[in-house]
């Protein structure tokens, strides 16, 4: 079925079936014409190839999401936010999962350029090749950064400083004394700045950390390094960069015969749903995801390039407690 058998249907010219299409028929038409038009696409069927639609108006509406790992709950929920936002404002959402590598970050931006989104919500994985973030901008492709930072462009996050300094000042103030830090990557500003804020606020209380590892946000990770930091000496808490290597710290500990929070403290950050589940359910810091992909789709519509800073909240739970003095 063709624009042309529509027209023809509704005794309308091919110009008039576009602007009802296009939705440019506002003191173009009169209501019954309009009527015409809309019960011939209703009888024929007729649905728009919108490949064809996107090379007449130069428009795809189209946006990218690119995350390192959509198997995180947390990159799983900001993505919904992004699409949520997208759907209600007429537009169509493409996932990738560069899988925490940057190769394979660098093929996606290339992907998506070459399928001609309008826009990219951007997670990276760590540096991005900013050779290629350039080309996509020259292009007129609106990128917005989403809890990481990127140089140049606009970027939505949480307060990652403020958050995990507050959590630290919280455990302290429990009785725990010899802390164990699990960071996330070197090269992630969200990483960097969960243990900068750590790092304060135990100068702040005249403390050192017991030990400082860098894993990758994955609970394999948390599982590992935690394991090994427990073997080697004794450690009253385990603070860690995310939840999914909180929850792995927590399964090292118990096989290693220790208890949570009996023998050892644990704290995530993220709040995603996993952290409700595990029990004891994990004390740690909640980052608006969901609203996080809401905020940076609407930076991209809105042309915005201002950064913006969300808030961060400690949620207690059950992997701390009050410890003897």
């Amino acid at each position: 079925m063709t624009i042309r058998e529509v027209a023809a249907r509704a005794g309308v010219s091919v110009s008039t079936v576009s602007r009802v299409l296009n939705g440019r028929d506002a003191h173009h038409m009169r209501p019954e014409t309009k009527e015409r038009v809309l019960r011939a696409i209703e009888e024929l069927e007729y649905t728009p190839v919108k490949a064809a639609r996107s090379l007449r108006c130069q428009r795809t509406q189209v946006i990218g999401i690119l995350v390192p790992d959509i198997s995180n709950p947390f990159f799983s929920l900001l993505a919904r936010g992004v699409a949520s936002v997208a759907f209600e404002s007429g537009y169509s959402t493409l996932i990738c999962d560069s899988d925490h590598s940057v190769e394979k970050e660098s093929r996606y931006l290339d992907i998506l350029l070459s399928e001609g989104v309008e826009g990219i919500v951007f997670v990276p994985v760590g540096r991005p090749d900013m050779g290629r973030i350039e080309r996509l901008l020259r292009r007129g492709i609106r990128i917005v950064a989403a809890d990481r930072r990127v140089e140049g462009l606009p970027t939505v996050e949480a307060d990652n400083r403020g958050g995990s300094r507050e959590l630290t000042r919280y455990v302290l103030s429990l009785g725990y004394r010899r802390i164990a830090y699990i960071a996330g990557p070197e090269e992630v500003s969200t990483a960097q700045d969960r243990l900068l804020g750590f790092q304060e606020a135990m100068e702040e209380a005249g403390l050192a950390p017991v030990a400082v590892r860098h894993g990758n946000f994955t609970y394999e990770s948390g599982y590992e390094l935690a394991r090994g930091i427990l073997e080697k000496g004794k450690v009253d808490a385990i603070m860690c960069g995310n939840d999914l290597m909180a929850i792995g710290a927590i399964r090292a500990a118990e096989d290693l015969g220790l208890r949570v929070p009996e023998d050892l403290g644990v704290t995530g950050f993220d709040h995603v749903l996993w952290s409700d589940l595990v029990q004891p359910k994990l004390t740690t810091v909640e980052i608006p995801a969901y609203n996080l992909g809401q905020v940076a789709i609407r930076q991209f519509m809105k042309a915005d390039n201002r950064n913006r800073l969300l808030e961060a909240r400690i949620i207690p739970g059950a992997t701390c407690v009050q410890r003897g003095w």
